[in-house]
Formats: structure tokens, C-alpha cells, sequence
């Protein structure tokens, strides 16, 4: 006898609890419709109770991922900003190398380094949330060119100056 009467699924901690034995049952190999026989329900709301069991899985696993992906990213990213707001001093063997004025000269390498690394962490962002994923666009191609469209026109013209001739001479 069946467990679940056709259709009555319960209340939402219910039907977690069918997906989940559902779920179990298509592990250990048992056929959806063996499922849903003995369960007291169809094939396909066993395939249903199946796919909604994986999705709540996946989806929030995949969120809660990317969201600790995009946190680490973050707290790179206010690192690199510090970098960029700080002055750097060029330094060649051991020394400050100075200007002619005593000032030492500015270095921009860890700049030019720190605003590269911001970039790679935005495109990592942007690719973390699909945002590169690609728009379809649909392009139309004409195979005519205004010459083709000049002799069409020229040959409607010729075929109406006909149908005039023929309908002169039947009369």
C-alpha cells in the first residue's frame, strides 16, 4: 500500500520530506515509475519531486559559492585600492634613487600592477555573475544588390508595358 495518497503532497516540510525519500529511491536504481507505484503517485510527479530535490541542492550550494567568491574578491579588491592611493619611491640597489632637487622619484610600477590586478578581478567579477556570457543577435543578409533590384524594376516595367500591348491588340 502506498505511503502518500495521489495528489496530497502535504505541507512544504512534507513534500521536502517526499523529495528527499523520492530522491533516495532513485539511487539505489529503483525506476521513477516503480517510485511513484509505490508511493502512490505518477512517473512524471516522481521525476517532478526528483528534479526539484536536485535543483534545491545545486542552486543555493551555487549561490552561497558564488557569493564567497565575490566576498573574497571584495576584500582583494580594497586591498589593491590602498595600493593605488599610496606613493611609492623608486628604490635601485638598496638606495632611493633621487631627483636632482633631493626629492625621490615617484615609482609607478606597483600602481600600474595594483590597477592591472583591479582589472582581473573585475573581469573574474563580471564572469562570477555572467555577465560575458554572450547576447544571440540575429543578423539578415540580402543576396541583392541595387542592380538587381534596377532589373527587377526594369523587367516589372517591360512585363506591364507588355500586358498594355496584348490588351491593345485584343481589342
Amino acid at each position: 500500500m502506498s505511503k502518500y495518497r495521489p495528489g496530497k503532497l502535504g505541507n512544504p516540510a512534507q513534500r521536502a520530506e517526499i523529495r528527499a525519500e523520492v530522491y533516495r529511491m532513485s539511487l539505489r536504481g529503483k525506476s521513477l515509475t516503480a517510485i511513484g507505484e509505490e508511493l502512490g503517485f505518477s512517473r512524471e510527479t516522481a521525476r517532478t519531486l526528483v528534479k526539484e530535490y536536485i535543483e534545491q541542492l545545486t542552486v543555493p550550494l551555487a549561490e552561497q559559492m558564488r557569493k564567497a567568491e565575490d566576498d573574497k574578491l571584495s576584500r582583494r579588491e580594497a586591498k589593491l585600492w590602498g595600493f593605488l592611493e599610496g606613493t611609492y619611491e623608486t628604490v635601485s640597489h638598496g638606495k632611493v634613487v633621487l631627483k636632482a632637487t633631493g626629492e625621490p622619484v615617484t615609482d609607478l610600477d606597483p600602481v600600474f600592477k595594483a590597477d592591472a590586478a583591479l582589472h582581473r578581478i573585475a573581469e573574474r567579477r563580471a564572469a562570477l555573475w555572467g555577465l560575458n556570457t554572450p547576447v544571440k543577435t540575429e543578423h539578415v543578409v540580402s543576396s541583392t544588390s541595387p542592380v538587381d533590384d534596377n532589373i527587377a524594376r526594369l523587367i516589372e516595367d517591360m512585363n506591364a508595358a507588355n500586358a498594355q500591348e496584348v490588351q491593345k491588340l485584343s481589342e
